[in-house]
């Protein structure tokens, strides 16, 4: 198997999927709350005309998490090695993916042409996967956490769809207002980023993709701003931040602190603070992390920002197969 970081240049990209798709649905990450969320997301994509395989390892326990780690594994290598699937998205977040990132067949994962789904804790294995193949994926929705609802976001739903069956020509996604200061210029590069405690956590190891002049998304839920603030800093310290072009901050969803809470530290001032300290622009709004209403961004693909005074636009340049 190959080390961590080569890349394989003869693995090719999956294909734009057009309905009906197969989906195969695993829970890599932590054990599902609500283990009937998961019977109603596959009803719903079957509804669409979808064909649905959810793996029954999906509702296993082992801890915090889904199941073992070794269990995990086999569940996301046998959809990877189904033919009648060709997406494969995460049930849930929560925790647990970085105890298979060592365990994964990455190469066969690549070869498989299939399509990886997911986010939050997903990021882990989107961002192994980039540094050990080259190969792109979707931050998007996950099964039970976007589509067990009596009424998925419409939204999301749509362009999520529509950038399955699209990936082929590219991308151009809806313009979005930024709060910062008012910005003219274009900027191109590799999009990729995620959730920001996974990511940081994943710096120094082997699975952490070594990118320049990248375009980095960011999101989070549940960090105090101090504690974002300081993982920003470790980007910062290890060399990550200075090599990128741009910064995009998505949702940072319940992270204020509390009325009268020991540290009033706020997220502005964190975004301030970051603007302070990185060369590029840091544009805030950008509709993706743990919301209804959110962006499916392609994870490695070659993309290019653009904006104008407080208007912002991101176009994803081709990265799926005809």
């Amino acid at each position: 198997m190959p080390l961590p970081g080569m890349l394989l240049a003869d693995v090719a990209r999956p294909r734009a999927l057009q309905a009906p798709v197969g989906i195969g649905i695993c829970a890599p990450s932590g054990a599902l709350p609500d283990p009937a969320a998961l019977q109603r997301s596959a009803q719903y994509l079957t509804s669409l005309g979808h064909a649905v395989r959810v793996m029954p390892g999906s509702l296993g326990r082992d801890g915090y998490c889904a199941g073992t780690p070794q269990a995990r594994v086999a569940d996301l290598h046998a959809l990877a090695q189904d033919p009648a699937v060709q997406l494969i998205m995460a049930a849930r977040g929560g925790f647990g993916l970085s105890h298979l990132l060592p365990l994964l067949d990455w190469p066969m994962l690549a070869a498989s042409s299939k399509l990886f789904c997911g986010f939050s804790d997903f990021t882990a294995f989107h961002l192994a996967l980039l540094r050990s193949t080259g190969q792109i994926s979707l931050a998007g929705p996950m099964a039970t956490s976007d589509f067990a609802g009596s009424a998925p976001s419409a939204l999301h739903a749509g362009q999520f769809w529509g950038l399955l069956a699209l990936g082929a020509e590219g991308h151009h996604y809806p313009a979005w207002t930024h709060d910062g200061p008012p910005l003219a210029g274009s900027w191109q590069g590799t999009l990729w980023g995620g959730n920001l405690a996974v990511l940081t956590h994943l710096i120094g190891t082997p699975w952490f993709p070594d990118v320049d002049g990248g375009l980095l998304f960011l999101e989070d839920i549940a960090e105090a701003p101090y504690r974002i603030e300081r993982m920003l800093m470790q980007l910062e310290l290890s060399g990550v931040l200075a090599r990128q072009q741009a910064v995009l901050l998505g949702a940072f969803t319940a992270c204020e602190p509390a009325d009268g809470a020991l540290i009033d530290y706020r997220l502005a001032a964190v975004i301030a603070w970051l603007r302070k300290r990185f060369h590029g622009p840091v544009l805030t709004g950008l509709p993706f992390g743990h919301i209804r209403d959110k962006w499916t961004l392609p994870v490695g693909a070659k993309a290019t920002l653009t904006a104008n005074g407080q208007e912002a636009r991101l176009n994803v340049a081709s990265f799926l197969q005809r």
